[in-house]
Protein backbone atom coordinates (compact mmCIF):
# COMPACT_ATOMS: atom_id res chain seq x y z
CA UNK A 1 0.00 0.00 0.00
CA UNK A 2 1.70 3.56 -0.95
CA UNK A 3 2.67 5.57 1.92
CA UNK A 4 0.81 8.33 0.99
CA UNK A 5 -2.37 5.90 2.00
CA UNK A 6 -1.71 5.62 5.24
CA UNK A 7 -0.48 9.04 5.36
CA UNK A 8 -3.49 10.01 4.21
CA UNK A 9 -5.71 7.72 6.69
CA UNK A 10 -3.60 9.01 9.88
CA UNK A 11 -4.74 12.37 9.07
CA UNK A 12 -8.31 11.54 9.17
CA UNK A 13 -8.55 9.28 12.33
CA UNK A 14 -6.41 12.17 13.92
CA UNK A 15 -9.07 14.57 12.96
CA UNK A 16 -12.00 12.48 14.17
CA UNK A 17 -10.35 11.49 17.29
CA UNK A 18 -9.83 15.31 17.78
CA UNK A 19 -13.87 15.72 16.89
CA UNK A 20 -14.71 13.11 19.93
CA UNK A 21 -12.91 14.88 22.20
CA UNK A 22 -13.01 18.92 20.68
CA UNK A 23 -15.72 19.71 23.58
CA UNK A 24 -13.81 18.48 26.43
CA UNK A 25 -11.71 21.35 28.08
CA UNK A 26 -8.57 20.48 29.93
CA UNK A 27 -9.82 21.86 33.01
CA UNK A 28 -13.26 19.13 32.77
CA UNK A 29 -13.77 16.43 35.24
CA UNK A 30 -15.11 13.91 33.80
CA UNK A 31 -17.65 12.21 36.66
CA UNK A 32 -16.90 8.10 36.70
CA UNK A 33 -19.00 5.24 37.53
CA UNK A 34 -21.88 7.22 38.34
CA UNK A 35 -25.24 5.42 38.51
CA UNK A 36 -23.55 2.66 39.45
CA UNK A 37 -24.90 1.85 42.88
CA UNK A 38 -22.81 -0.11 45.32
CA UNK A 39 -24.05 -3.46 46.27
CA UNK A 40 -24.99 -3.11 50.33
CA UNK A 41 -26.88 0.76 49.60
CA UNK A 42 -30.11 0.43 49.46
CA UNK A 43 -31.96 3.49 48.08
CA UNK A 44 -33.99 5.55 49.75
CA UNK A 45 -36.45 9.02 49.53
CA UNK A 46 -35.08 11.55 51.45
CA UNK A 47 -35.84 14.63 53.00
CA UNK A 48 -33.92 18.46 53.61
CA UNK A 49 -34.01 18.77 57.46
CA UNK A 50 -32.91 22.36 56.90
CA UNK A 51 -32.74 25.29 54.33
CA UNK A 52 -29.70 26.61 52.35
CA UNK A 53 -28.27 23.00 52.20
CA UNK A 54 -25.91 22.33 49.07
CA UNK A 55 -26.35 20.12 46.39
CA UNK A 56 -22.41 19.61 44.60
CA UNK A 57 -21.53 18.09 42.02
CA UNK A 58 -18.87 15.56 43.36
CA UNK A 59 -18.66 14.43 46.62
CA UNK A 60 -16.62 17.27 48.40
CA UNK A 61 -17.17 20.34 50.21
CA UNK A 62 -14.60 21.91 47.83
CA UNK A 63 -16.97 20.78 44.76
CA UNK A 64 -18.77 23.08 42.82
CA UNK A 65 -22.17 24.27 44.33
CA UNK A 66 -25.23 23.71 41.52
CA UNK A 67 -28.12 24.64 44.08
CA UNK A 68 -29.07 25.54 47.25
CA UNK A 69 -32.23 23.70 48.63
CA UNK A 70 -34.44 24.37 51.13
CA UNK A 71 -36.09 22.75 53.83
CA UNK A 72 -38.49 19.72 52.83
CA UNK A 73 -37.23 19.26 49.32
CA UNK A 74 -37.10 15.87 48.24
CA UNK A 75 -34.51 13.84 47.17
CA UNK A 76 -33.93 10.53 45.51
CA UNK A 77 -30.90 9.13 47.34
CA UNK A 78 -29.09 6.57 45.37
CA UNK A 79 -25.63 5.76 46.73
CA UNK A 80 -23.14 7.00 49.67
CA UNK A 81 -19.57 8.00 49.70
CA UNK A 82 -17.34 9.08 52.71
CA UNK A 83 -19.78 11.70 54.21
CA UNK A 84 -22.28 12.49 51.24
CA UNK A 85 -25.13 10.53 49.81
CA UNK A 86 -25.19 10.50 45.80
CA UNK A 87 -28.94 11.02 44.24
CA UNK A 88 -30.87 11.73 41.53
CA UNK A 89 -31.14 15.47 39.71
CA UNK A 90 -33.88 17.12 40.84
CA UNK A 91 -37.34 16.88 38.76
CA UNK A 92 -36.54 20.15 37.02
CA UNK A 93 -32.83 19.67 35.96
CA UNK A 94 -32.04 20.53 32.48
CA UNK A 95 -29.16 18.99 30.69
CA UNK A 96 -27.20 19.88 27.32
CA UNK A 97 -25.19 17.92 24.53
CA UNK A 98 -23.27 19.31 21.13
CA UNK A 99 -25.34 18.77 18.27
CA UNK A 100 -22.45 17.99 16.16
CA UNK A 101 -22.09 14.75 17.84
CA UNK A 102 -26.18 13.62 17.78
CA UNK A 103 -27.76 12.14 14.39
CA UNK A 104 -31.21 11.13 14.54
CA UNK A 105 -31.39 11.22 17.89
CA UNK A 106 -28.36 8.44 18.26
CA UNK A 107 -25.10 9.49 19.68
CA UNK A 108 -22.42 9.68 17.05
CA UNK A 109 -19.51 9.36 19.23
CA UNK A 110 -17.69 8.21 22.75
CA UNK A 111 -17.66 10.12 25.64
CA UNK A 112 -19.35 12.86 24.40
CA UNK A 113 -19.81 15.24 27.26
CA UNK A 114 -23.41 16.04 28.75
CA UNK A 115 -23.60 19.23 30.45
CA UNK A 116 -25.68 21.78 32.66
CA UNK A 117 -25.43 24.49 30.48
CA UNK A 118 -24.96 24.88 26.75
CA UNK A 119 -21.48 25.99 26.77
CA UNK A 120 -18.13 24.67 26.49
CA UNK A 121 -17.27 26.24 29.77
CA UNK A 122 -20.05 24.53 31.91
CA UNK A 123 -19.89 21.41 33.96
CA UNK A 124 -19.60 18.30 33.23
CA UNK A 125 -22.59 15.67 34.81
CA UNK A 126 -22.30 12.88 32.45
CA UNK A 127 -21.09 10.79 29.11
CA UNK A 128 -22.78 9.84 26.43
CA UNK A 129 -21.58 6.76 24.23
CA UNK A 130 -21.55 5.34 20.35
CA UNK A 131 -25.22 4.23 19.93
CA UNK A 132 -26.65 5.94 22.93
CA UNK A 133 -30.08 7.12 22.19
CA UNK A 134 -31.89 10.30 23.22
CA UNK A 135 -34.70 12.88 23.06
CA UNK A 136 -33.97 16.26 22.85
CA UNK A 137 -34.82 20.02 21.73
CA UNK A 138 -32.66 22.79 19.91
CA UNK A 139 -31.77 24.92 23.20
CA UNK A 140 -33.37 28.36 23.01
CA UNK A 141 -30.32 29.62 24.97
CA UNK A 142 -27.63 28.71 22.20
CA UNK A 143 -29.02 26.76 19.02
CA UNK A 144 -25.47 24.25 18.64
CA UNK A 145 -26.59 22.53 21.52
CA UNK A 146 -29.76 20.19 22.50
CA UNK A 147 -31.52 20.45 25.88
CA UNK A 148 -32.52 16.46 27.10
CA UNK A 149 -33.18 15.12 29.99
CA UNK A 150 -30.47 14.16 32.32
CA UNK A 151 -28.51 10.62 31.51
CA UNK A 152 -29.49 8.00 34.02
CA UNK A 153 -26.07 7.97 35.39
CA UNK A 154 -25.92 11.38 36.25
CA UNK A 155 -25.68 12.01 40.38
CA UNK A 156 -25.33 14.64 42.48
CA UNK A 157 -24.11 14.89 46.36
CA UNK A 158 -25.33 16.53 49.89
CA UNK A 159 -24.09 16.15 53.11
CA UNK A 160 -25.84 12.97 54.84
CA UNK A 161 -26.21 14.65 58.21
CA UNK A 162 -29.11 17.09 55.97
CA UNK A 163 -30.92 14.49 54.49
CA UNK A 164 -33.61 12.81 56.57
CA UNK A 165 -35.09 9.06 55.72
CA UNK A 166 -38.44 9.23 55.10
CA UNK A 167 -39.62 6.09 52.98
CA UNK A 168 -38.68 3.40 50.26
CA UNK A 169 -37.39 4.73 46.84
CA UNK A 170 -41.05 4.70 45.28
CA UNK A 171 -42.01 7.03 48.15
CA UNK A 172 -40.59 10.46 46.77
CA UNK A 173 -43.52 9.55 43.71
CA UNK A 174 -46.67 10.32 46.13
CA UNK A 175 -44.51 13.39 48.13
CA UNK A 176 -44.25 15.49 45.04
CA UNK A 177 -47.80 14.56 43.90
CA UNK A 178 -49.12 15.62 47.35
CA UNK A 179 -46.61 18.56 47.70
CA UNK A 180 -48.12 19.32 44.71
CA UNK A 181 -51.72 19.12 45.60
CA UNK A 182 -51.11 21.25 48.78
CA UNK A 183 -49.74 24.34 46.57
CA UNK A 184 -52.46 24.03 44.80
CA UNK A 185 -54.75 24.61 47.24
CA UNK A 186 -53.27 27.04 48.96
CA UNK A 187 -53.39 28.58 45.53
CA UNK A 188 -57.30 28.27 45.44
CA UNK A 189 -57.94 29.36 48.96
CA UNK A 190 -55.96 32.34 48.48
CA UNK A 191 -57.84 33.05 45.56
CA UNK A 192 -60.98 32.54 46.80
CA UNK A 193 -59.92 34.83 49.78
CA UNK A 194 -59.32 37.64 47.70
CA UNK A 195 -62.40 37.65 46.23
CA UNK A 196 -64.65 37.05 49.72
CA UNK A 197 -62.88 40.11 50.68
CA UNK A 198 -63.84 42.54 47.82
CA UNK A 199 -67.51 42.48 49.58
CA UNK A 200 -68.80 44.61 51.50
CA UNK A 201 -67.63 43.73 55.19
CA UNK A 202 -71.41 42.53 56.36
CA UNK A 203 -71.37 40.41 53.62
CA UNK A 204 -67.91 38.75 53.95
CA UNK A 205 -67.63 35.08 55.35
CA UNK A 206 -64.96 35.36 57.04
CA UNK A 207 -65.60 31.84 58.74
CA UNK A 208 -65.02 30.15 55.34
CA UNK A 209 -62.05 31.69 54.77
CA UNK A 210 -60.31 30.22 57.98
CA UNK A 211 -61.87 27.02 57.54
CA UNK A 212 -60.18 26.67 53.84
CA UNK A 213 -56.63 27.24 55.37
CA UNK A 214 -57.14 25.59 58.63
CA UNK A 215 -58.17 22.55 56.12
CA UNK A 216 -54.90 22.51 54.85
CA UNK A 217 -52.51 22.66 57.98
CA UNK A 218 -54.89 19.47 58.98
CA UNK A 219 -54.33 17.64 55.80
CA UNK A 220 -50.49 18.24 55.36
CA UNK A 221 -49.25 17.91 58.23
CA UNK A 222 -46.22 16.19 56.75
CA UNK A 223 -45.59 19.52 54.68
CA UNK A 224 -44.47 21.81 57.61
CA UNK A 225 -43.24 25.00 54.84
CA UNK A 226 -46.59 24.71 53.64
CA UNK A 227 -48.09 24.66 56.65
CA UNK A 228 -46.15 27.66 57.41
CA UNK A 229 -47.52 29.44 54.54
CA UNK A 230 -50.77 28.84 54.75
CA UNK A 231 -50.57 30.54 58.28
CA UNK A 232 -49.35 33.46 56.61
CA UNK A 233 -51.86 33.68 53.64
CA UNK A 234 -54.16 33.19 57.06
CA UNK A 235 -52.43 36.14 58.30
CA UNK A 236 -52.27 38.28 55.67
CA UNK A 237 -56.09 37.91 54.81
CA UNK A 238 -56.99 38.17 58.58
CA UNK A 239 -55.29 41.94 58.46
CA UNK A 240 -57.38 43.02 55.10
CA UNK A 241 -60.36 41.54 56.64
CA UNK A 242 -59.46 43.67 60.11
CA UNK A 243 -59.09 46.98 58.17
CA UNK A 244 -62.19 46.07 56.33
CA UNK A 245 -64.12 46.09 59.31
CA UNK A 246 -62.08 49.39 60.67
CA UNK A 247 -63.26 50.64 57.53
CA UNK A 248 -67.01 50.00 58.20
CA UNK A 249 -67.20 50.32 61.79
CA UNK A 250 -65.57 54.06 61.45
CA UNK A 251 -68.01 54.70 58.89
CA UNK A 252 -71.03 53.77 60.74
CA UNK A 253 -69.87 55.81 63.71
CA UNK A 254 -69.07 58.71 61.61
CA UNK A 255 -72.45 58.72 60.16
CA UNK A 256 -74.05 58.83 63.46
CA UNK A 257 -72.05 61.39 64.54
CA UNK A 258 -73.21 63.69 61.62
CA UNK A 259 -76.89 63.08 61.94
CA UNK A 260 -78.78 66.30 61.26
CA UNK A 261 -80.68 67.79 64.11
CA UNK A 262 -84.52 67.43 63.95
CA UNK A 263 -86.31 69.05 66.74
CA UNK A 264 -86.16 71.83 68.82
CA UNK A 265 -85.22 70.02 71.46
CA UNK A 266 -81.74 69.36 70.20
CA UNK A 267 -80.80 72.99 70.12
CA UNK A 268 -81.31 73.59 73.73
CA UNK A 269 -78.78 71.17 74.29
CA UNK A 270 -76.34 73.45 72.16
CA UNK A 271 -74.99 75.83 74.54
CA UNK A 272 -73.54 78.95 72.73
CA UNK A 273 -69.80 79.81 73.59
CA UNK A 274 -68.90 82.60 75.95
CA UNK A 275 -67.72 85.61 74.62
CA UNK A 276 -64.59 87.73 75.77
CA UNK A 277 -64.70 91.61 75.68
CA UNK A 278 -61.65 93.00 73.24
CA UNK A 279 -60.01 94.23 76.43
CA UNK A 280 -59.69 90.60 78.29
CA UNK A 281 -58.72 89.29 74.91
CA UNK A 282 -55.91 92.08 75.06
CA UNK A 283 -54.92 90.82 78.79
CA UNK A 284 -54.86 87.19 77.53
CA UNK A 285 -52.64 87.76 74.62
CA UNK A 286 -50.15 89.70 76.74
CA UNK A 287 -49.94 86.95 79.28
CA UNK A 288 -49.36 84.53 76.80
CA UNK A 289 -46.32 86.62 75.11
CA UNK A 290 -44.76 87.09 78.64
CA UNK A 291 -44.66 83.26 79.12
CA UNK A 292 -43.57 81.74 75.91
CA UNK A 293 -39.98 81.48 76.73
CA UNK A 294 -40.64 79.87 80.50
CA UNK A 295 -43.17 77.47 78.72
CA UNK A 296 -40.89 76.53 75.95
CA UNK A 297 -38.05 75.93 78.72
CA UNK A 298 -40.72 73.27 80.55
CA UNK A 299 -41.55 71.69 77.60
CA UNK A 300 -38.03 70.91 76.49
CA UNK A 301 -37.76 69.76 80.28
CA UNK A 302 -40.64 67.25 79.61
CA UNK A 303 -39.74 66.42 75.92
CA UNK A 304 -36.57 66.16 74.31
CA UNK A 305 -38.03 66.21 70.84
CA UNK A 306 -34.40 65.68 69.34
CA UNK A 307 -34.78 61.92 70.60
CA UNK A 308 -38.24 61.67 69.23
CA UNK A 309 -39.33 59.69 65.76
CA UNK A 310 -41.39 61.63 63.11
CA UNK A 311 -44.17 60.30 64.30
CA UNK A 312 -44.01 60.68 67.47
CA UNK A 313 -43.38 64.28 67.56
CA UNK A 314 -46.08 65.10 65.23
CA UNK A 315 -47.81 64.20 68.43
CA UNK A 316 -46.71 67.40 70.73
CA UNK A 317 -49.09 70.47 69.93
CA UNK A 318 -52.08 67.89 70.57
CA UNK A 319 -50.19 67.14 73.75
CA UNK A 320 -49.56 70.81 74.80
CA UNK A 321 -53.36 71.96 74.11
CA UNK A 322 -54.17 69.60 76.44
CA UNK A 323 -51.66 70.71 78.70
CA UNK A 324 -52.97 74.52 78.49
CA UNK A 325 -57.10 73.58 78.98
CA UNK A 326 -55.56 71.66 81.83
CA UNK A 327 -53.48 74.88 83.18
CA UNK A 328 -56.59 77.11 82.97
CA UNK A 329 -58.05 74.67 86.34
CA UNK A 330 -54.15 74.51 87.87
CA UNK A 331 -52.66 78.00 87.85
CA UNK A 332 -48.79 78.01 88.32
CA UNK A 333 -48.62 74.27 87.75
CA UNK A 334 -45.82 72.83 85.37
CA UNK A 335 -45.81 70.25 82.47
CA UNK A 336 -44.24 67.98 84.51
CA UNK A 337 -46.70 68.27 87.69
CA UNK A 338 -49.24 67.57 84.44
CA UNK A 339 -48.11 64.36 83.29
CA UNK A 340 -47.45 63.24 87.01
CA UNK A 341 -51.00 63.70 87.85
CA UNK A 342 -51.59 62.17 84.43
CA UNK A 343 -49.75 59.12 86.03
CA UNK A 344 -52.31 58.74 88.77
CA UNK A 345 -55.08 58.07 85.88
CA UNK A 346 -53.40 55.92 84.09
CA UNK A 347 -54.29 52.00 83.13
CA UNK A 348 -52.74 48.90 82.09
CA UNK A 349 -53.05 47.79 78.59
CA UNK A 350 -51.98 44.38 77.28
CA UNK A 351 -51.99 43.32 73.67
CA UNK A 352 -50.12 43.64 70.18
CA UNK A 353 -48.64 46.45 68.05
CA UNK A 354 -49.73 47.39 64.83
CA UNK A 355 -49.22 50.07 62.93
CA UNK A 356 -52.63 51.97 61.79
CA UNK A 357 -51.48 53.22 58.05
CA UNK A 358 -54.54 54.47 57.20
CA UNK A 359 -54.37 58.12 55.69
CA UNK A 360 -57.57 60.06 57.23
CA UNK A 361 -58.24 62.78 58.47
CA UNK A 362 -58.23 63.26 62.82
CA UNK A 363 -56.70 59.58 63.52
CA UNK A 364 -56.88 59.21 66.99
CA UNK A 365 -53.24 57.26 66.91
CA UNK A 366 -50.65 55.91 64.40
CA UNK A 367 -50.85 52.32 65.69
CA UNK A 368 -53.42 49.60 67.19
CA UNK A 369 -53.10 47.91 70.12
CA UNK A 370 -54.65 44.19 69.28
CA UNK A 371 -55.96 41.53 71.02
CA UNK A 372 -53.39 38.42 70.80
CA UNK A 373 -55.53 35.82 70.52
CA UNK A 374 -59.08 37.20 68.68
CA UNK A 375 -56.58 39.38 66.53
CA UNK A 376 -59.37 42.25 67.39
CA UNK A 377 -58.66 45.55 67.86
CA UNK A 378 -58.39 47.12 71.30
CA UNK A 379 -57.43 50.55 70.70
CA UNK A 380 -55.84 53.47 69.08
CA UNK A 381 -52.45 54.82 70.53
CA UNK A 382 -49.93 57.27 70.30
CA UNK A 383 -47.06 58.94 72.22
CA UNK A 384 -43.96 60.91 72.53
CA UNK A 385 -42.60 59.44 75.69
CA UNK A 386 -42.33 55.45 73.99
CA UNK A 387 -41.21 54.93 70.26
CA UNK A 388 -44.10 52.78 69.46
CA UNK A 389 -42.16 52.13 66.29
CA UNK A 390 -39.96 49.83 67.71
CA UNK A 391 -42.48 47.79 69.35
CA UNK A 392 -44.22 46.71 66.50
CA UNK A 393 -44.96 42.95 66.23
CA UNK A 394 -44.50 42.70 69.71
CA UNK A 395 -46.78 41.31 72.64
CA UNK A 396 -46.43 44.45 74.85
CA UNK A 397 -47.56 45.72 78.46
CA UNK A 398 -48.30 49.52 78.39
CA UNK A 399 -49.27 52.41 80.76
CA UNK A 400 -51.46 55.49 78.85
CA UNK A 401 -54.24 57.49 79.46
CA UNK A 402 -57.35 58.25 77.71
CA UNK A 403 -57.73 60.74 75.27
CA UNK A 404 -60.71 61.63 72.44
CA UNK A 405 -61.13 59.37 69.74
CA UNK A 406 -61.72 61.74 67.72
CA UNK A 407 -65.56 59.49 66.85
CA UNK A 408 -63.42 56.90 65.86
CA UNK A 409 -64.39 53.03 66.13
CA UNK A 410 -62.41 52.41 69.59
CA UNK A 411 -61.03 54.21 72.45
CA UNK A 412 -57.53 55.98 72.43
CA UNK A 413 -54.70 56.34 74.58
CA UNK A 414 -51.74 58.62 75.23
CA UNK A 415 -48.62 55.65 76.45
CA UNK A 416 -46.70 57.45 79.18
CA UNK A 417 -44.54 53.92 79.50
CA UNK A 418 -44.24 50.42 78.74
CA UNK A 419 -42.56 47.42 80.54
Amino acid sequence: MPRTFFSGFHIYMTIAAMATVAHINAHDFVPQNQGEKEANFDAFTGKISRNKVRLRLLPSLDALILTELDRDALLNVVGETNEFYAVKPLKDTKAYVYRTYILDGVVEGNHVNVRLEPALESPVIAQLNSGDRIDGNISALNSKWLEILPPQSTQFYVCKEYVEKVGGPSMIRDLERRSQEVDQKLKTAYIDSKKELKKNYPSIDWASIALKFNAIAQAYPDFPSQIARSEELLSEMQQAYLQKKLSYLEAKVTALNHQPISNESDFKSIEKAPQRDEAQVALEDLDASNSDNSEELAWDSVFDTSAMSTKMGMWVPQEQNLYNEWIAQNEDATPHQYYQQQAVEQIRLHGLIEPYARVVRNKPGDFLLVHQISNLPIAYLYSTKVNLQEKVGQEVTLYGVKRGNNNFAFPAYYILSAE
